[in-house]
């Protein structure tokens, strides 16, 4: 974990240098500025959009007659610009980035060929039940308007979208106070300083934009969309009252694993479809942003077992909350997650993406490491009391998609 200093601002610089192969991979971050800050829902996403189209027609042939990777991206929070290349070729990746934070192509044919690709895409998923009950769930258990539509907005957001909407997303956000750099691979420090500066030059200095928070609604909801279709599609969200920098958020990782996380051999597994056969697979996990902390879950099963099914999964959530788990469960969950840390390390890719984790959630380079000492160490009797403690989880909202004929 670095600082760049450029305007007066000090920007976060994650770097590790590896010369294992030649290869540079870089992620800009742009913090705070995804679809929880659209001005009208979708402007985020067809930013990233614009930010495809390059800056000509030859932008991205020239970069692939290069093997140059380039692509945006946004998400909830955030919107990004990542690139891997050959380090052959970095300098020239470097300055072709360069250029289109300097120069996206806010152009009216460009901007109504992304909104039709867009309604396109939007109409092809409502076929898509998967989509649509995930979807349904965020409307659900939030009552805030980013929720409402998914990233890309919806129809009548994104036919309102126009040039200055993108232009005015652009100043607002696209500066040096809102941007993270994550860079490594085959090159040395001071260089990877050099051609980050350079890169970043042209952009204002801004101000931060400050994170939002949202809380899922308290009363509980089952919530049926009629459709015609073979299976019920089954998700599912909990509140769980936890922040990143809690002291004993390791426990939460271990019981949210032995609970629906950790595939075969968690309760929801072994009880949803090795004991009952009710659904080929169903898992809970923990989903935790600066933006919200729930319990997360989902399952499939036939239209007739639905009913059923939700009642095992309200069941399993009192049994664990009220009996918590035991010795064996404990230990195999401690195995897994200790045995399976040297695969999250095991490429640059992955160790630059754990870093930047690490400084999102607000902790020192290195937390994850540390954490995994206090997850060998934790006992049964402080899992089961933290368990305990959290029995927000009870209070399960459900929606689904299926075919009640």
């Amino acid at each position: 974990m670095r600082y760049l200093e450029a305007k007066g601002v000090r920007i976060p610089f994650i770097f590790e240098k590896n010369s294992d192969f030649p290869v540079i991979y870089l992620r800009l971050v742009f913090r705070n500025c995804g679809r929880s800050f659209d001005e009208v829902a979708g402007v985020a996403s067809m930013f990233a959009r614009i930010l495809n189209e390059g800056v000509n027609d030859s932008f991205f042939k020239d970069l692939e007659f290069r093997a140059i990777n380039l692509e945006a991206s946004s998400a909830f929070e955030n919107l990004e610009l990542s690139f891997s290349c050959l380090s052959e070729h970095k300098n020239y990746a470097f300055k072709a980035l360069a250029k289109l934070l300097k120069n996206p192509r806010f152009e009216e044919k460009i901007l109504q060929r992304l909104k039709l690709n867009t309604l396109g895409e939007l109409a092809s998923l409502q076929n898509d039940y998967d989509d649509v009950a995930k979807k349904l769930l965020n409307q659900t258990i939030f009552k805030e308007k980013e929720f409402q539509s998914a990233n890309e907005g919806d129809e009548t957001s994104i036919k309102a979208i126009n040039l200055e909407h993108l232009k005015a997303f652009y100043k607002n956000f696209f500066h040096l106070n809102n941007v993270a750099v994550v860079l490594g691979g085959a090159l040395e420090e001071e260089e990877a300083r050099d051609l980050s500066l350079t890169l970043l030059k042209n952009l204002e200095k801004g101000r931060q934009s400050s994170q939002k928070r949202y809380e899922l609604k308290d009363k509980t909801q089952d919530v049926i969309l009629q459709k015609p279709s073979e299976q019920a599609y089954i998700y599912f969200a909990t509140p769980f009252n936890a922040n990143f920098k809690d002291e004993d958020l390791h426990l939460a990782k271990i019981a949210l694993f032995i609970l629906g996380q950790g595939g075969f051999g968690s309760r929801i597994m072994e009880e949803i479809r090795v004991k009952r056969g009710l659904a080929y697979s169903a898992y809970a996990s923990l989903d935790m942003s600066h933006s919200y902390s729930r319990v997360f879950g989902y399952l499939q099963t036939q239209n007739e077992n639905a009913k059923e099914a939700k009642e095992v999964i309200k069941q399993i959530f009192a049994d664990f909350v009220k009996k918590g788990v035991n010795e064996e469960e404990l230990k195999q969950a401690k195995n897994f997650i200790l045995g399976s840390t040297p695969l999250r390390y095991e490429s640059l890719s992955k160790r630059l993406s754990i870093a930047f984790a690490e400084f999102y959630q607000g902790l020192k380079i290195g937390a994850f490491k540390e954490e995994l000492a206090k997850i060998k160490n934790a006992n049964l009797k402080e899992l089961n009391a933290y368990i305990k403690k959290h029995n927000e989880i009870l209070n399960l909202s459900f929606v689904s998609v299926q075919d009640e004929s």
